[in-house]
C-alpha cells in the first residue's frame, strides 16, 4: 500500500508542476514563435527535470547557491517574453524592482523554486569549509521555504550585447 500512495503522490507532484509551468509560462502553442501556423510547435513546457535539479553552495559566498539547470533553453526563453510583455525597460532604464504582488508568472517561478529545493539535489561540498554547523545544507532556511508568498519583491535587469553582469 505504502508503494501505491507514494506513486500517487509521486504523480499528484508531477501534475501540479506542469499546471505551474503551463501558468507560468503558458502551453506551446502561447509562444511568440515565428514559425508559421500550422507548423510543428515545440512540446508543452515539462520543467527542466527533476532529475536535473542539483543546487550547488557557491565557494566563498555566504548564502548563494546555484541551480544551473533550474530552466531549460525553451522556459528561458519564455520567461523573458514574459518579463518583456512587461515593457518595464526603455533605453533610459535597465532595471527594474517590484515589490508587494508579482506577475502571475513570478509567482509561479517562485513555486517552482521552492519544488526544485525541496526535491532537487543538494551539493554543499563546495561551501563546506565557510558553513556553521548549525545551518542546514539547503539554499533557504526552514523558516523562508514555507513563508507565503515565498518572494515579495523582484530586480530584474537587462543588459545590451556584450555588457553581461561581472558577477
Amino acid at each position: 500500500m505504502v508503494t501505491v500512495a507514494a506513486a500517487a503522490a509521486s504523480y499528484d507532484d508531477e501534475v501540479h508542476s506542469r499546471a505551474a509551468l503551463r501558468e507560468a509560462f503558458g502551453d506551446s502553442s502561447d509562444s511568440d514563435s515565428d514559425a508559421p501556423r500550422g507548423a510543428a510547435s515545440t512540446p508543452p513546457v515539462h520543467g527542466a527535470g527533476r532529475e536535473r535539479w542539483r543546487w550547488a553552495a557557491v565557494a566563498g559566498v555566504r548564502g548563494l547557491w546555484l541551480c544551473a539547470a533550474f530552466l531549460s533553453p525553451d522556459e528561458q526563453s519564455r520567461l523573458l517574453a514574459a518579463i518583456q510583455r512587461e515593457e518595464w525597460f526603455t533605453d533610459a532604464h535597465n532595471q527594474a524592482m517590484r515589490f508587494g504582488d508579482l506577475p502571475p508568472w513570478a509567482v509561479e517561478l517562485s513555486a517552482l523554486v521552492r519544488e526544485a529545493i525541496c526535491v532537487g539535489g543538494v551539493d554543499a561540498s563546495v561551501g563546506a569549509g565557510w558553513m556553521n554547523e548549525d545551518e542546514d545544507a539547503c539554499p533557504l532556511p526552514s523558516d523562508l521555504l514555507w513563508r507565503e508568498p515565498l518572494f515579495d519583491q523582484l530586480i530584474a535587469n537587462r543588459y545590451k550585447p556584450g555588457y553581461l553582469c561581472p558577477c
